[in-house]
């Protein structure tokens, strides 16, 4: 049964509310279908909470900080594990995090649309109170501890396109344009060629039952402009993009041939009834705090376009030399794109925490990464699930755990970064987790029983694992990779 407040004050804790919508006042009425899905499908009990209402119910020094410590309170006395933004910068505003990377060429120093700040509810974001959030002596966890999404609408129109696509998506798990993924790599630098990162991709995480895939690389003829909108208008349930971009278009080929995709073209798609998950590691495709950018017009196309999309909100940072690329702005892209395909606990938009939690070790030391991981946000409901066909079965999604409350310290904390194949390799410390514990390949296969005190993976090739304990242990997990990145 739906159970859904509209707000005029906040209710007294002891309700659970694993979904919260926060949006203004004259949204509320429009995300009352998709909110009917969440509670009557997925099964979390969901509440709408308006912007005006936490406005005069929380202390902040700001909106954005009045907004998060609503969050935080929802997360400790009702239970939330997924936070919908329903509306753009002028409904929900963003938390600008600030970001000095004098060490990158060219030198990067900007406050960066992070809707991370909504995600990591620890501490304050500003511990030295100069007003700038997310420096690293703001001390910032960094790690998620609910799923946030955000829908980017401005007006009650976008709203229900934005609910319309969702309940289209959802209401088909078999149709078959899911069987479809499009990967796009094109030339970012001289001798850096994105489609041996798109080959990557596809042989590391793409489902069996979604090969093979379509593809349009700059080593093919013909104008890769043209050859991605009829692939797309025929029907692309996954898009994963690698090119140049800004906030007014994405390249398609843009080095070599000066092909791009304006916002305008991103918003005349015909696919219809086939929505698509896209994700680009492009500059400013996501820059979605200033005019609409490329990811807004994606998703606002009346008649096709996209359901949900993964991108940056500032420049996207790539390896010069990398052939596949796996630094920079990449490692957020390929966690969002294990997660979606080859997690298996997820299947769903929660892909979003692996992209989050794989660039944390990093950010932790390094102002690019930092920027990296800041940077990173999804335009999307984090709870819809994702259908991933699985060989020659049908759609196939886990549900959200309404039950995983902290995010933070046991779904996705600990991404361990470790040395190259052939050195000793130090697991994380034995405790009564690890007891009983077990390393899973990214198909879910168990490889290694890890016994007390067990610290040698050295004869693991490099890839992606999973530790996971027994099956009442809760979702005590962490993520190892060998080899270099």
């Amino acid at each position: 049964m739906l159970l859904m407040l509209v707000l005029a004050a906040m209710p007294a804790a002891g309700q659970e509310y694993p979904h919260v919508v926060i949006t203004c006042d004259s949204f509320v009425s429009h995300f009352t279908t998709l909110c009917g899905y969440v509670a009557g499908t997925l099964g979390l009990n969901d509440t709408v909470v308006t912007t005006g209402a936490i406005y005069d119910s929380f202390p902040g020094r700001d909106n954005p900080e009045k907004i998060r410590n609503f969050i935080k309170y929802a997360y400790s006395n009702w239970g939330t594990t997924h936070v919908l933004l329903g509306g753009d910068v002028e409904i929900v505003p963003c938390r600008r995090a600030w970001v000095d990377a004098t060490g990158y060429n060219p030198i990067l120093l900007d406050s960066i649309p992070a809707d991370l700040y909504y995600s990591d509810l620890d501490g304050t974001w500003d511990a030295n109170g100069n007003g700038l959030f997310g420096e690293p002596e703001d001390s910032c966890d960094m790690y998620p501890d609910v799923f946030v999404g955000r829908v980017p609408a401005t007006t009650t129109a976008a709203a229900d396109l934005f609910v319309s696509k969702f309940l289209a998506y959802t209401a088909d798990p078999d149709a078959p344009y899911l069987r479809n993924v499009l990967l796009s790599g094109f030339d970012i630098f001289d001798g850096v060629h994105c489609e041996t990162t798109m080959e990557l991709y596809d042989s590391a995480y793409v489902s069996s039952g979604m090969k093979p895939c379509a593809r349009v690389y700059d080593s093919y003829t013909g104008n890769h402009e043209t050859a991605v909108r009829n692939l797309v208008n025929q029907g692309q349930h996954i898009w994963i993009h690698a090119d140049h971009c800004n906030y007014f278009g994405m390249g398609m080929g843009y080095m070599n041939h000066g092909y791009v995709m304006y916002r305008e073209e991103l918003a005349q798609f015909t696919n219809q009834g086939k929505y698509t998950i896209m994700t680009s590691v492009g500059c400013s495709a996501g820059e979605f705090d200033t005019a609409d950018c490329a990811s807004e017009y994606f998703m606002q196309d009346p008649i096709g376009g996209g359901v949900a999309v993964a991108s940056n909100s500032r420049y996207g940072l790539g390896g010069p030399g990398q052939n596949p690329q796996r630094g920079g702005s990449f490692v957020m892209v390929e966690g969002f794109v294990r997660g979606l395909f080859s997690d298996p606990l997820q299947g769903s938009l929660e892909a979003i925490v692996h992209a989050w939690a794989d660039a944390v070790p990093l950010a932790e030391t390094s102002s690019t990464y930092r920027w990296c991981l800041f940077e990173w946000n999804l335009l999307g409901e984090a709870a819809m699930p994702v259908w991933i066909p699985t060989g020659a079965g049908v759609g196939e999604s886990f549900k959200p755990q309404a039950t995983s409350h902290k995010l933070g310290a046991t779904v996705v904390r600990g991404v361990l970064f470790l040395p190259p194949l052939g050195t000793r390799s130090e697991l994380p410390e034995h405790n009564s987790v690890m007891s009983r514990a077990a390393l899973l390949d990214i198909a879910g296969r168990k490889v290694l029983d890890l016994a007390p005190g067990a610290n040698d993976v050295s004869r693991l090739a490099p890839g992606v694992y999973y530790i996971v304990s027994g099956p009442n242990s809760g979702c005590a997990r962490k993520i190892i990779k060998t080899g270099r990145e």
